[in-house]
Order: C-alpha cells, then structure tokens, then sequence
C-alpha cells in the first residue's frame, strides 16, 4: 500500500512539474527546488498519519492477541486464521498447531454427530452474529470446557461481502459446576424437609403394624393359616422402616468428626464385614494396598460407608461370577481409594444419573437409590472428589480422591 502511493505521488509530481512550466514558464530546475519543499510536507504529514495509523491499530491489535478470553477468526471457508493468546491457554494448541484448521475440532464428536457446526454456520450467515450461546468444547488433552461463545461475521469495506467471523469464547466450567453445586444443596435441603416430615408420619404406623405382625406370628407355624401373609407384612414394614432410616439419614446434616486414619486398615475392615453379603456368589475381592499410604484425617464412620457402599454396589451388580479390586495409592498431596469391577459395567446415559438422589437401577425392594448420592455428599464434605469410569460388559471403577491434609 505504501509502495503504490508514492509510485502515484512521483506520477503526480511530474504532472504538476509540466503543468507549472506550461504556466509560468519557470526554469526545472527552480520546479524541481519548489516541488522538492512539497515534498518535505508532504512526507511529514505522511509519517503523522501512518504514525498515529499505527499506534491505533496496534492499540487493538494488542487488545485482541492479549484477550484471556480466546479469540478465533475464521475466513470463508471456516479455517482458522487468528488465534490468539487466550485461545492457546484456554484449548492448549499453539497458533502453529491450528492455523488453515477448520473449527470443528475443537466441537465435541456427541455435538458434531447433533449438527452443531452447522447450527453455529447456518445462524452467523442468517443473523449476522451469535450472542452467548453455550455449548462444550475439547481441549488438546481432551479435557471438555464450558464455553459461552458470541460470533459474528466481518465484512468488506462496503459492507457487503463477508471475508469471514471472529469468535469469543469465554470458559465458564467453574461457573456451571458452581450453579450446578448450588442447585444440588437447594434440591438437598428442600428433599430434606419433606422426607424428614414422612419419615416421622410414617414411623409409628409402621412400628404397630410389624409389632402386631410379629406378635401374630409367634401363634403360626409354617405352612398354618396365614402364616406366609403375616410373614410379608413384617418383611415389607422392615425393609421400609429400613428405608424411612436411610431417608432420615439422607436428611441431616453431616457432622464430620475426623481423626488420623489409615485408610487400609478402613479398607481391610470393609472387606471382611462385607464377605457376608456375597452370599452363594462366587465372587474374588482382592487388594492392591499402597503400603506407604500415610494416615489422613477423615470421619472414619463416614469414610467407611463410601468404601462399603461402593463394594456392596459391586457385588451387587454381579449375578454370579466376578472380580472385585479394593486399591488404594498415594499421590503427591492426596490419596486414592478405587474400587473396581469387572461386571456388567454402566451404560454411558445412566451415568450422570446415578449420583441424584433416589436414583436407582437395582430392583424393586433392592435399593432407595441414595446410596451413591451419600457417598458424593460425604466426600465433597471431606473436600474431596467421586470420578466414575465404566464401559459397558467390561467393569466400573469408582475412584475417590481425598486431601492427605
């Protein structure tokens, strides 16, 4: 651009240098001292404005590549072209990794099968932009982010034509898992006050009943009259009083007294009082044991039930055969306590459901489905963490992450 104005300039300079002789008749040489002090202006104002043209456009461009939010300009054919510094922190490629990339790699497979590049396409090209639109996006390790994304279309000097779009990208991961935090606490204390409310209606009913069912019994021998029904009675008011305990549990606050514990000694504990409940299942529990796992402090009582419902869940899932590994191992600031299975594994839609209170896929009478919600709630108490991972006809593991500190 600066090349073509002053090749136009000396075209002009000499246009005007014949014009003046034809006028005044003046010598070249005195034109040429004239049109040299022209000169002398004319390329002052030209530094002013390309100064100043600089220094604004570096003003923005500094704005733009600086940004912690990721900035992503794509041309008409949705590659790449502007990736900035936000953009390299918040996905970890590198400008030299994406360059004349298309977009979607950065679209999760689940939202690409859903359409969603198109969406995203198809709403730019009809409104012009797209404001606040959130959706997940795919790091470099693989990690899935939360991102609310505002794009819009840029346009040729008239105004016309697109030569592309620029997208921002905002992570807001740890805005939805605090919305998401707040709303279980909500959901958790409103769940509290009803069932703590049917719990006690409910219990004194339910203590008649099995009492005069039982005492009924006494006066009934197998096989007389009205045995097996007297005998259901007691068998269904227990498992709901036993549930109406669970639920009232469920309810109260947790009050964690913690102490220093050795989580394998908690472990070794959970496996041998936990062997009753195999039953005629020939099902192995073996133990891969960090023994240089040093002591936390937790509430034992507590840690206890996470490792027991997690094995029980296990053996549970099994109908016959199957293998069970308690392991424990240490980390640089935490320790990890896995429990795996090699049993029918849970399908990937029910996953995210199994932590929500009152969740169940056991069967009728097998479960009240908060089971894993208290373990979740217990180890978030320890400010700790529950990860799942289970694939389907090949196993689960759950692994819990505790603070040594």
């Amino acid at each position: 651009m600066e090349q073509m104005m002053i090749s136009e300039l000396s075209r002009q300079k000499e246009l005007l240098k014949e014009k003046i002789r034809r006028n005044t008749g003046l010598e070249y040489s005195k034109i040429d001292s004239i049109l040299g002090d022209v000169d002398i202006c004319l390329g002052s104002m030209m530094k002013l404005l390309k100064d100043g043209k600089s220094a604004h456009e570096k003003f923005f461009s500094d704005i733009i590549l600086n940004s912690i939010d990721a900035i992503i300009g794509l041309d008409n054919n949705y590659r790449v072209f502007l990736w900035n510094k936000g953009a390299e922190a918040m996905f970890g490629y590198k400008k030299e990794e994406v360059m004349g990339r298309e977009f979607d790699f950065l679209i999760p497979e689940i939202l690409l099968s859903k359409g969603e590049k198109k969406f995203l396409i198809d709403e730019v090209n009809r409104n012009g932009f797209l404001a606040n639109y959130e959706s997940e996006r795919l790091k470099k390790n693989g990690e899935t982010i939360n991102v609310s994304i505002s794009r819009f279309a840029i346009y040729d000097e008239n105004n016309i034509s697109s030569i592309g779009s620029v997208g921002i990208l905002r992570d807001i991961t740890t805005v939805k898992k605090l919305q998401k935090e707040l709303r279980e606490k909500e959901n958790l204390a409103l769940i509290g006050e009803v069932v703590s409310s049917i719990a006690h209606s409910l219990s004194n009913p339910l203590n008649i009943i099995s009492g005069n069912a039982d005492y009924l019994l006494l006066n009934r021998k197998p096989g007389e009259a009205d045995h097996e029904e007297l005998k259901t009675i007691v068998d269904e008011t227990t498992r709901i009083t036993k549930s109406l305990r669970g639920l009232l549990n469920f309810s109260r606050p947790l009050n964690a007294e913690k102490a220093k514990t050795q989580i394998n000694e908690l472990a070794e504990e959970v496996i041998s009082k936990t062997r009753f409940i195999i039953g005629n299942k020939n099902i192995v529990i073996k133990r891969q044991f960090d023994k240089n796992l040093p002591v936390i402090p937790v509430d034992r009582a507590q840690i206890e039930e996470v490792i027991t419902n997690l094995v029980v869940n296990a053996i549970q899932a099994f109908t016959a055969n199957g293998e069970i590994i308690l392991k424990t191992r240490a980390g640089s600031s935490d320790i990890f306590i896995e429990v795996s299975d090699n049993g029918p594994g849970i399908p990937k839609e029910l996953q995210e459901k199994i932590f929500r209170p009152f969740y169940s896929s056991k069967g009728y009478g097998k479960g009240t489905g908060l089971g894993l919600s208290i373990v979740k709630r217990i180890v978030s108490e320890h400010d700790g963490s529950v990860k799942l991972r289970s694939q389907t006809g090949k196993g689960t593991t759950f692994t819990i992450r505790l603070p040594v500190k």
